[in-house]
């Protein structure tokens, strides 16, 4: 389908101008009023759009890219705001479409077939396990996923060149902003120099065994707090399970004769080979009709099911051959072993409980379904939501160990904190005093342990957090002790021995690198401001929010 784009490029032209003539008589004669089953939802500095139209540029989209995890639009999506769920986040990049759009026309901005069809074929949803882009793949995306969605494929197309806009629009508002390349030097430089250090820690355990919390602290800590204990979210849901039957292999019982020759054995068994090879080609062959078949058949169920406002499911599964099955409540640290699986694919595979516990209830009964999930084994998953219990805020007995817990980390926290300050001043009296570090920390009782020279790269034997030692090492002065790094498990004193760079020929490529992508994030910070102050400056109005 992807192929059309090019070969029809002039009749594409001819039928756009029809159209754009067609929906300028049409918009002068409605005014943009909408129709009775499609209301206008939103009004965007006076121009109003109905619900569909709001639907189809804002929620489906982000519908589209992170439910079938579309790698290639993440940013697009991410910078226009598009991440997140409600309604507010869906009007909000709709509304930013609309702006980007608009910015395209005015800076010439217009993203090719040529160029459309290449970002397509580069997004690891159209590839298949050899990482090269699938034809068919994609033409199963658009004839059996868009659908489902009430998206065409021109829908997904207008997609990817806002996508392509976009990145243009950003290196053009951004294109002034100049990275100075010593900031690139110096932060490649950093990562790029040896450390030698001293090292003392004070567990938060210390402080924690000593404190010993009555109810009463703990009630009160609570009711301060309370929002933050909530049980978790159960679901209880109707599964199946649709699995293909494959044939058999044959087994193969062909036995040579007693007395043949070594020539006679050979062919023998060259023939018994080429006619394995010949049955597993033909029942890989197989496979692939059953699955095609299965996959047709799952989404006609699905489409039985919406025509029958999801009544029918059970009906439809049982003349299937497929059984429901019905759980109790569940959590989603708690499901149910069926649907502890992930998806089947290459590239994104999902847990199918994220998926599940997504669902969220609208009016429109087939929000009660999941999208048929693949599986292992080609098989396919199809859920729904029966009950949902939210979570709540708990009572003060259910968070009660919770509380219990924050309340020591909390109080244990602050005195850690105080008593490392207390000690780090000290310690630079003492090293100001003329004492050796080793000494200083010895008079207060602290054990001293020496470290390195090591690089950021490094890793240190009993060590884990020595990427935090390196970059605090790599900040301060040989000499000199940092300030206090607290941890979640205590704090730390870093005194710093020795600091050098170490030398490297290939340091000037690496800052190269470091200033395309410091640019690159400078770009995207402009445009992302820019797009904040169009859209700051945009009289944006719900239609559909009742006074």
């Amino acid at each position: 389908m992807i192929e059309h784009l090019r070969k029809y490029t002039g009749l594409i032209i001819i039928v756009v101008a029809l159209l754009f003539v067609g929906l300028v008589f049409f918009e002068n004669n409605t005014g943009g009023r909408g129709s009775a089953g499609d209301p206008p939802a939103l009004s965007v500095d006076g121009r109003q759009y109905t619900m569909t139209e709001v639907q189809k540029l804002g929620e489906t989209p982000m519908a589209l890219v992170q439910g079938f995890g579309m790698y290639g639009m993440i940013d697009f999506l991410s910078t226009l705001g598009g991440f997140g769920g409600g309604e507010e986040t869906a009007n909000r990049f709709f509304v930013n479409r609309l702006i980007v759009r608009q910015a395209a026309e005015d800076f010439g901005v217009h993203p090719s077939a040529e160029e459309i069809s290449a970002e397509i074929k580069k997004m690891p949803t159209f590839q298949g396990a050899d990482g090269a882009y699938n034809q068919q793949t994609y033409n199963d995306f658009i004839t059996k996923r868009l659908g489902r969605l009430g998206m065409t494929e021109g829908d997904f197309i207008d997609i990817v060149r806002d996508t392509l806009a976009t990145r243009k629009l950003t290196e053009i508002i951004g294109g002034g902003l100049a990275v100075d390349r010593s900031v690139a030097a110096q932060q490649v430089t950093s990562r790029d120099q040896q450390v030698a250090i001293q090292l003392i820690r004070i567990p938060l355990s210390k402080f924690q065994d000593e404190l010993k919390p009555t109810d009463e602290e703990l009630k009160a800590q609570w009711e301060t707090t309370k929002d933050k204990y909530q049980t978790d979210r159960k679901i209880k849901v109707s599964y199946l399970i649709a699995k293909p039957t494959y044939p058999e292999l044959p087994k193969d019982e062909t036995k040579l004769p007693d007395a043949v020759t070594d020539e006679q054995k050979k062919e023998a068994e060259k023939a018994a080979a080429d006619k394995k090879a010949a049955a597993e080609a033909k029942l890989a062959e197989h496979k692939r009709k059953v699955d095609t078949q299965l996959a047709d058949t799952v989404d006609g169920l699905l489409q039985q099911i919406e025509a029958s406002e999801g009544k029918d499911f059970a009906k439809l599964a049982e003349e299937n051959g497929w059984k429901i099955v019905t759980t109790d409540l569940f959590t989603r640290t708690s499901l149910p072993a069926e649907l502890s699986v992930n998806t089947r694919s290459t590239s994104n595979p999902r847990p199918v409980g994220d998926i599940i516990f997504q669902i969220t209830p609208g009016s429109d009964a087939m929000s009660r379904f999941s999208e048929a999930l693949p599986i292992a084994d080609g098989a396919f998953l199809i859920a729904h939501l029966d009950e949902a219990e939210e979570p709540r805020t708990k009572t003060f007995e259910e968070a009660k160990d919770l509380v219990r817990v924050d309340f020591i980390t909390d109080k244990a926290g602050e005195a850690l904190k105080k008593d490392a300050d207390e000690k780090a001043a000290k310690l630079r009296e003492a090293l100001a005093a003329g004492k050796s570090f080793a000494d200083a920390a010895k008079e207060l009782g602290l054990e001293v342990k020496s470290l390195g020279p090591f690089k950021a790269t490094d890793k240190l034997p009993e060590e884990a957090d020595t990427s935090i030692l390196f970059e605090t090492a790599s900040l301060v002065d040989p000499g000199t002790l940092a300030d206090p790094v607290m941890r979640p498990d205590g704090a730390v004193f870093i005194f710093v021995e020795k600091r050098e760079v170490v030398k490297d020929p290939a340091r000037d490529e690496r800052i190269n690198q470091s200033l395309t992508g410091l640019t690159s994030n400078q770009q995207r910070i402009a445009f992302s401001a820019w797009l904040e102050e169009k859209l700051a400056s945009t009289q944006v109005t719900d239609l559909l929010k009742k006074p």
